[in-house]
């Protein structure tokens, strides 16, 4: 299990609060002692984290109030009224709502940080000096006021529920009504935030992979009381992406990989699809890394980005036509699970419950898990075995009821037998028809009403069966508010055993033989109206279980060793020529993955693979066969070299000024002066050699700024302003003098129309008139701007 564990700080624990944050704001932290701002390193998390599933055991959470963290937006995000600053060990969280949300926000994105580092194959270089900023409002108006004091001119886009900027690498969200939305949209901005905290922007990677690994890894389920969270999930009932994405592909004319790479157009569903496809093999898993590490290091911007991507596309995986016949059959072989026909249900573990609504009709959400497909179905958690359910078998089907102990008296909430489901209704699930009329479907529905009595409803026959809860079974759920409902055929009917703590009650349900012979006990719906409580299905064919491992690791397969993986098909792909047939024995090695039973024999074999590799390679293998990396960052203005060493073995870096270095295996910061055009190295490892430069002079880039210096006469004023990382940006850039007591007619002294290009610095010296005039008021520089689709003011003052 994945410990992050240093020293502890300060552990706050939740409280229940009021969301009212202009109104309840101060009561909410009056108990909160402001601290000085901790350093990453000084903060303490611990997360077990078995393949995408984390589960929380700590976490320290400061309160720094006013005090602005520093983070990966540094000088472009400000203080905002009503809202205070929290950090994590990774985040670092601007915010207005109670500390309830705040911790629990923050502790998803801690949760979620193993599986951005994961997906990406890399964590951001500064991380330990550094956090992510995030922003999460009471409201779509209350972010827009911070985005106003941050700089911009706008808030987040009117059919978006967050959005995380270009220009400060800064996710702002605001609640939903939907509580699993809530979740969704911080765990996908923050993941825009973690993209951009890797070489300063994301505008390097076309739709699907920035939205679609985005919405692939905020697909999750919560279980808020063993604080699990599991990311990655394909098959799930709320924001189901693949029926989704079913109907998208069908509405589009079936497209293949390469027409969905280069429409620019937003397309959740199918770009889910992509994410899924790429990382569902081992082998194209494997593809898939290699090319998000080219393409970053590509680098493309603007109008470069879409046709870089279909290139590298096109040469990175092995046969592309093949991949195309792949990711179409992937696609139209995809049978979703779940489908919520009417209402607004929310997800809690494997716990389905109901949002309040006006809505007459019982609401419902179908279960239908089809096991002759090759992708994932129902891949989250099974629910825990319990007092009051039996176990389960093909032939039966049990449901626990949770109930809310102030709505005991009212509503209705149960399960349903699917006995048959129309064309139409079949159709509408995989995306074949845009309407449907579900009331054809026919179902044996079996409902808890009112809390104290059962009815079974044939909805074939239009009959109803309805038998009271026991006085034992109802003192039972006055005390446990669960009750249990134990579903199996019998000669006649239906046999229907209710259970509550030690209370059981039984009742045989007539039912036609016709009916019966129809029933599939692992094809059901939950229903439910006018009430909150939840419903945990058990189905049979639900056995997923987190697997307890000796060693953490976030791999989709549970394969501690993945640097192993990378490495020999790095090596292979790298040197194909001089390593015949290395890819089928690889291919061979790796579909092992899937085994938990062959992962130490697995290691041995890629271990003695690579050793016999090296035997055949020259010094140039070095870096594949080891898999080190050196990337220049910054820390701030300071250079330093970012230096990882995944392999097993101890390597040695030696500078241009002598300056040696041990580097074991892990991540590495080789500091460099600021001084230096450039450092050239020498790198050992196992025995290789290699040496190399890295180039410092006009590397240091951070998207767009504006500067001004203003010389003690007033008479010399130096401006310059810095593009953005891609697109086009264009605005107006003014001076103006503002008196402190004698009114200016008209106060701006010079101003200019300006376009400046991706990675440009630009630089003006204006002419003002009368400079020994500017005394007493206030000179300010204004950029007025539209950055990427993104407008922003920025402003340099002067007090004279």
């Amino acid at each position: 299990m994945l410990r992050l564990s240093l020293i502890a700080l300060a552990l706050l624990s939740g409280c229940q609060s009021v969301e009212s944050p202009l109104q309840n704001q101060e009561t909410r932290v009056a108990s909160q002692i402001e601290q000085t701002i901790p350093s990453p390193t000084q903060m303490r998390v611990d997360i077990e984290v078995a393949g995408r599933t984390s589960t929380l055991n700590h976490i320290d959470i400061a309160y720094v109030g006013k005090q602005i963290p520093r983070t990966y937006s540094d000088g472009k995000i400000a203080n905002s009224r009503g809202y205070n600053w929290w950090v994590s060990k990774h985040f670092a969280l601007k915010s207005d709502l109670s500390e309830e949300k705040v911790r629990l926000y923050l502790e998803l994105l801690e949760m979620s940080y193993p599986h951005y580092v994961e997906l990406f194959g890399m964590a951001p270089a500064n991380i330990d000096n550094q956090r992510i900023a995030v922003v999460y409002g009471s409201s779509r108006e209350r972010v827009r006021e911070a985005m106003l004091d941050d700089g911009f001119l706008r808030g987040v886009h009117k059919t978006a529920g967050g959005e995380t900027m270009y220009y400060n690498r800064a996710g702002y969200s605001f609640p939903s009504h939907r509580h699993h939305h809530q979740r969704y949209i911080v765990i996908h901005e923050t993941m825009h935030a973690f993209h951009m905290a890797l070489n300063g922007h994301s505008t390097w990677a076309p739709n699907w992979i920035t939205e679609g690994m985005a919405d692939a890894i905020a697909s999750h389920t919560y279980d808020s009381d063993k604080k699990q969270l599991r990311v990655m999930v394909f098959d799930r009932a709320p924001m189901n992406y693949q029926t989704m994405g079913l109907a998208q592909y069908h509405k589009n004319g079936q497209p293949s990989f390469e027409q969905i790479n280069d429409d620019p157009q937003l397309r959740r569903g199918l770009n889910f699809f992509i994410v899924h496809f790429l990382l569902s093999d081992p082998m194209r898993y494997q593809y898939f890394k290699r090319y998000l590490r080219n393409l970053m290091a590509l680098n493309p911007d603007s109008d470069a980005t879409l046709p870089t991507a279909n290139a590298l596309l096109k040469t990175t995986f092995a046969d592309w036509p093949q991949l195309e016949r792949d990711f179409a059959e992937f696609v139209q072989s995809a049978k979703p699970s779940f489908y919520i026909v009417q209402g607004p249900w929310e997800q809690n573990g494997s716990g389905y419950w109901l949002r309040s609504n006006d809505e007459k009709a019982l609401q419902r959400l179908d279960i239908t898990p089809m096991h002759n497909t090759s992708h994932p179905v129902l891949d989250f958690p099974a629910p825990q075995p319990h007092p009051a359910i039996n176990p389960v078998s093909k032939d039966s089907f049990a449901a626990l009821l949770t109930l809310q102990p102030e709505q005991k008296t009212r509503g209705e909430i149960g399960i349903a037998l699917l006995t048959k489901l129309s064309q139409d209704s079949l159709a509408k699930r995989t995306g074949l028809t845009e309407k449907a009329d579900f009331a054809q479907d026919q179902m044996l529905q079996v409902l808890l009403t009112d809390g104290t009595r059962l009815s079974v409803i044939d909805t074939t026959n239009g009959t109803t069966q309805e038998v009271a809860l026991t006085p034992a079974v109802l003192r039972s759920l006055e005390q446990t508010s669960q009750l249990g409902l134990n579903l199996r055929a019998t000669g006649s009917g239906l046999e229907v055993e209710i259970k509550s703590a030690n209370s059981t009650q039984t009742v045989a349900f007539t039912v036609p033989d016709k009916v019966l012979s129809a029933i599939d006990f692992q094809q059901v719906a939950l229903l439910g109206r006018n009430m909150n409580h939840m419903v945990t299905p058990y189905l049979y064919s639900h056995t997923y279980e987190v697997p307890e491992l000796n060693t953490a690791t976030a791999n989709p397969w549970y394969f501690a060793d993945a640097d192993l993986v990378h490495r020999a098909f790095n090596t292979c792909v790298a040197y194909s020529s001089q390593l015949p047939d290395c890819m089928a024995t690889l291919d061979t090695q790796l579909a092992k993955q899937s085994d938990l039973s062959l992962h130490s024999a697995l290691s041995t074999n890629l271990q003695s693979i690579l050793e016999s590799w090296q035997q055949q390679l020259s010094d140039d293998a070095l870096y594949s066969l080891s898999g080190i990396e050196l990337v220049l960052r910054f820390d701030g203005d300071n250079p330093f070299i970012s230096a990882h060493n995944p392999s097993q073995q101890t390597a040695k870096i030696t500078l241009e000024d002598g300056k040696s270095y041990s580097l074991a295996p892990g991540r590495h910061k080789l500091p460099l002066s600021v001084t230096q055009n450039h450092a050239d190295y020498t790198l050992n490892w196992q025995g290789l050699t290699q040496t190399g430069q890295i180039t410092l002079e006009n590397q240091h880039f951070d998207g767009v700024y504006l500067n001004a210096q203003f010389s003690k006469g007033n008479s010399d004023l130096q401006i310059s302003l810095t593009g953005p990382y891609s697109g086009n940006t264009h605005g107006k850039l003014s001076v103006q003098f503002l008196p402190y007591q004698s009114p200016a007619a008209q106060s701006a002294l010079w101003q200019q129309d300006i376009t400046i290009s991706p990675y440009e610095k630009k630089r003006w010296q204006p002419r003002l008139r009368q400079p020994e005039k500017l005394k007493n008021g206030v000179l300010k520089i204004v950029a007025v701007l539209n950055v990427d689709g993104e407008p922003i003011k920025l402003v340099e003052s002067f007090k004279l």
